[in-house]
Parts: C-alpha cells; structure tokens; sequence
C-alpha cells in the first residue's frame, strides 16, 4: 500500500508530495492534473514491477513524461507497505545526458532503486548489467517485491467492451483495463469459484437493487485470422473467419428477464465490471479508477462506496485511488480522504488536502464534504502559498 509519493519533473506536477489514504479520490477540473497522478502511480507496475521479475533492463521513464521546461530527469519516490513489509522504491527518468549520447550514468542513477524489507536492491538498465549473476537471496527478493506491485489494475472501462461476449484460452481469465474479457471471467468464477461468483451478485444488488440474477450464456464468437498459403515459392497470407464458442452476461432485472448485457444500463456494467475486478481472481492491491462515480444515480454512488468498503475490510491489503466530478461520492468519504487539483496560470498542476483550506475547520461540521467542494471548488488553491512541495 502507497503511504506517500514524491512527484518531481513529471508532466504538469515540477515538485509534489501526495499522501494517500487506503481509499482517496481527486477531484478538480478537467484537465487539472488527476489522471496525469494516476498514470505516475501506474509507474509502480509498468516499470518498477517489470523491472524487478525480469531483474534486467529497467526501463526509464519516457522523456515525454518529464515537465515542460525543466532540464532535470522525471523521479518519482514512492513510501509504503508491500506484503507486510515497509519499503522505498525510486523510479528515475532518463538523464538528458543519455538522450543523445551513449553515455552511461553512474549506479546511483540506474532507473529503479530502494530498500525493502530492510534490504537495499538496484536494478540497472541494459547497457549498465554487470558480469555477475544474481544470488538467490536477490532473486527472491526482487521476485517478491515485484509480484506486490505487479498486482496494479488501473480501469478505464468502455460500456461497449464490458457488454461484448467474450472468449479466453486463459486458464484463469482476467478484466481488461477497458473492460473486456467480463464474461468470459464471470464464467469461469462461475464454474470455478461459484461462491465468489454469488458474492459479486450479492454486491452488485447491493449497488443496483433492480438486479435480480446474473446469468452467463454460451455465444458463438467470430474471429479473422491470417493464414499464410505457399503456392511455387511464394506465400501468401488469406484472411479467414472462425467460430469459437465463449460466453455472454445476461441479466435478469426488475420486471424484465433475460437482458442482455449490451441492453443493460451503463452504470449496472461498469459496476459489474469493478465488482468483477475486485472480487475475482485478478486480486490487485492497488486499484487506478477514472471517474468512480461510474455513471449511477447518487443514491447508487453512496452504496458503491458502501460495498467497496466492505471489500476493502475484507481485504485490508487493497488500496483505490479514484477520480471524480460528483460532489455526492464526497458525501460518502472522509475529509482526509479528499485531494484536489487545480492548474495554475503557469500551466503548472497542483494538488492539495480538502482539509489544507483555510475555512475547513470552520465550516467542517456545518458542511459535508461535497457541499464544501461544491461552494469553495479549487481556485483558493491558487490563492494560497503551496504548502511545500504541493504542485
């Protein structure tokens, strides 16, 4: 679980400490910067995770990532828990130095670096391994490390995608970060994991009561495919279809049976999705999630947040961090919970505390946080000194 992390030279964020709750959600504008602190979360996975399985070429952060008009390399510093133990892990961007030259920076700029479980580790770039092989104890653990932070999902999900029949020669199927893959997942917790499955059915009628059964249909799925043809020493490639069976979701809702997914409301999918993705076998530990309030009415919005709790009380080791635009998730939340955003004239972004603004104590038990948001929205961030590193 993500304690803190250091954001420096990375994309509209020059220099920001975030402090992140088990549960926190951004709000701001469009475009204020709430995405762009997803995707240095995601970081922990793409990069530092990969790095560590395979334990050679690191990868560095792209240049793209570093901030307009600064000539020092992105880096990012992340402070927490992982499998029970407290860690540091530094995940550098790539030196100017190196962007046109061949010159090799020294160790202590090597993409990922840290301690954890009270023992230093640094993986090097291609051009930078030396001859050695590493010990088992290294092995290890960078293999135990690197599985914590692999297990990241960060979910974009499209209606479309979710509603769509889907087949998986994976054994264990998993939810795509744009949604795809749901049915074919749900039918293997149904034939897999049946109690997982009815949980997910339970909370999904928790979240949208006009539920009434989650069912999972056989569908004929067509896929094209290229065949390459030799005909006297020269190969051709064709394009054929093919039939594969795999599965559909369909619904059985309040005074309708037998709806099919892509006539289900967009709210009830994306629920299903994250339920799916929370509850079934890709057992993350850090969910990214644009836009938590997934399309539902408000009153759905509280008991989302009620059940994803739950989940969270089950299992403690599960961090989300969300973005939004409704005041009435905030309803639900602590204040300490809350960040916000705001880009400055400069074109700078920065992030704050709901609880860092000056009127909060005053008004903290007359408002409830979304009316707070609502009244005070994030231009006084602008108006106040950063409190340091905050932007």
């Amino acid at each position: 679980m993500i304690e803190k992390v250091q954001f420096r030279n990375f994309k509209a964020y020059r220099s920001l400490d975030l402090d992140l709750e088990p549960f926190t959600v951004l709000v701001g504008p469009n475009a204020s910067g709430k995405t762009t602190l997803l995707e240095g979360l995601r970081t922990l996975a793409s990069h530092a995770a990969v790095a560590l399985l395979r334990g050679i070429d690191a990868p560095w952060i792209s240049p793209g990532s570093r901030s307009f008009g600064v000539t020092q390399p992105t880096e990012l510093t992340f402070h927490g828990q992982w499998g029970g133990a407290a860690g540091e892990i530094h995940v550098h961007g790539l030196p100017l130095e190196l962007e046109s030259t061949n010159w090799i920076p020294p160790r202590r700029l090597t993409p990922i670096i840290g301690q954890w479980a009270g023992k230093a580790f640094n993986v090097a770039d291609g051009t930078m391994m030396e001859s050695r092989s590493f010990t088992k104890s290294e092995s290890d653990l960078y293999t135990a490390l690197g599985k914590c932070l692999k297990a990241t999902a960060i979910l974009r999900f499209e209606p479309r995608k979710l509603a769509e029949s889907s087949y998986s020669e994976s054994p264990v199927p998993e939810v795509a970060s744009d949604g795809t893959g749901l049915a074919s997942t749900l039918a293997y917790l149904k034939l897999s994991h049946d109690e997982v499955f009815s949980e997910i059915e339970l909370a999904l009628k928790r979240v949208i009561p006009s539920v009434r059964r989650i069912r999972i249909e056989r569908a004929a799925i067509t896929q094209t495919v290229l065949r390459t043809i030799a005909l006297e020493e020269q190969k051709t490639q064709v394009s054929e279809q093919r039939v594969l069976w795999g599965n559909r979701v369909v619904l059985d809702m309040q005074g309708a049976k037998e709806v099919p997914a892509d006539s289900a409301g967009e709210g009830t999918l994306m629920v299903l999705g994250l339920l799916t993705v929370l509850m079934g076998p890709q057992k993350p530990g850090l969910v990214l999630l644009d836009d938590i309030e997934l399309s539902l009415h408000p009153t759905a919005q509280g008991k989302l947040i009620e059940v994803l709790r739950a989940i969270q009380k089950e299992k403690p080791e599960l961090q989300i961090v969300a973005t939004s635009h409704s005041p009435f998730i905030l309803n639900y939340l602590k204040p300490e919970e809350i960040r916000m955003t705001f880009l400055a004239e400069n074109g700078f972004a920065r992030c704050e505390k709901l609880t860092a603004h000056p009127e909060f104590e005053k008004w903290k038990d007359l408002m409830s946080p979304g009316e707070f948001w609502s009244t005070v929205g994030e231009s006084w961030i602008g108006k106040v000194p950063a409190s340091a590193p905050h932007e």
